[in-house]
C-alpha cells in the first residue's frame, strides 16, 4: 500500500524537524530522486533568488520545501500535467502554511513570458516500456518518455533559457535508465556550465529484475546504462546544475 504521506529531513543540512506532504495514490510518490533536487537546489541557493519553479511538481514537494526555507517575499511556482497533482501540490503548501502558486499544464506552458531564478525539473525521465513495468507510475500519471526515456527532459532543457532570469540556474536529474549522452548533449548546447553535483546508484528493483532481458536490449540500443556492483546490477541517478547561456 502506498503510504499516505512523504515526510523530507536532510541530515546534511542539519534539519531538526521533517516537512511533511500528503500523498494520493494518483499522484507519483516522491523517491529518492526528489530527495537529490532537493538537495541539490538547496545547495544553489547560496545565490540570489526571488523566484522558484519546481516544474513536474507531483505532490508539490519541492515547492513546498523550498518555500519553507526561502526568505518570506520569495515567490515560489509549481506546476504538472496532472490536474490531480497540482490539487495537491496546493493542498499541500496550504497544509504547511506557505504560498505556492500552482497551475496545470505540460512543461513551461503554463508559464509563458514568466522567468525565474531557479528552476528544479522532476519530469518523467525513463525509457519505455520500463517506466510501467517498474511499479514507479501510478496508472493515471503520464510518462511517454519515450524508448530513450529523454522526451520531456529534451524539450525541458531546449526551453529552459527562455525562462531562466540572467544568471538563473535549472536543477534536472539523469537517470541511468534513459538515454544519458543525448540529454547531457542538449544540456551543453543550452548552457555555457553542466555540473553534476549528486550522484547515487541503486540496485535493481524485484520488478525491474524480472525484465532483464528487456533492460539489457535497452542497454544494447545505448538507451540506458547499467553496471554490475558486486553480484547485482545497478542503476543510477546523477543530478545537475545548469546555468549561463550556451557558448554559441
Amino acid at each position: 500500500m502506498t503510504p499516505t504521506e512523504f515526510s523530507y529531513r536532510d541530515k546534511k543540512f542539519g534539519d531538526a524537524e521533517a516537512i511533511t506532504v500528503a500523498t494520493t495514490p494518483d499522484v507519483f510518490y516522491p523517491t529518492s530522486t526528489t530527495v537529490l533536487l532537493l538537495r541539490a537546489a538547496r545547495g544553489a541557493l547560496g545565490e540570489p533568488c526571488q523566484s522558484v519553479l519546481d516544474i513536474g511538481c507531483g505532490s508539490g514537494v519541492v515547492a513546498v520545501v523550498l518555500a519553507r526555507l526561502l526568505p518570506p517575499g520569495t515567490s515560489v511556482f509549481a506546476s504538472d500535467l496532472s490536474p490531480a497533482a497540482v490539487r495537491l501540490a496546493a493542498a499541500n503548501a496550504e497544509r504547511n502554511g506557505v504560498r505556492v502558486d500552482c497551475r496545470c499544464g505540460s512543461s513551461f506552458d503554463p508559464w509563458k513570458g514568466q522567468r525565474f531564478d531557479l528552476i528544479v525539473d522532476d519530469v518523467a525521465g525513463v525509457a519505455e516500456p520500463l517506466d510501467r513495468l517498474s511499479g514507479w507510475y501510478p496508472p493515471g500519471v503520464p510518462s511517454e518518455a519515450g524508448r530513450d526515456g529523454a522526451r520531456w527532459i529534451l524539450d525541458i532543457l531546449e526551453r529552459a533559457p527562455d525562462h531562466l532570469t540572467p544568471g538563473g540556474r535549472i536543477v534536472f536529474p539523469i537517470l541511468t535508465l534513459s538515454r544519458e549522452d543525448r540529454i547531457l548533449e542538449q544540456a551543453r548546447a543550452r548552457f555555457a556550465d553542466v555540473t553534476q553535483v549528486e550522484e547515487q546508484w541503486y540496485p535493481f528493483s524485484d520488478a525491474l529484475a524480472e525484465q532483464m532481458s528487456l533492460v539489457e536490449e535497452l542497454a544494447r540500443e545505448g538507451n540506458v546504462r547499467l553496471e554490475k556492483r558486486g553480484s547485482r546490477w545497478c542503476w543510477a541517478t546523477k543530478i545537475f546544475v545548469a546555468k549561463g547561456p550556451s557558448p554559441a
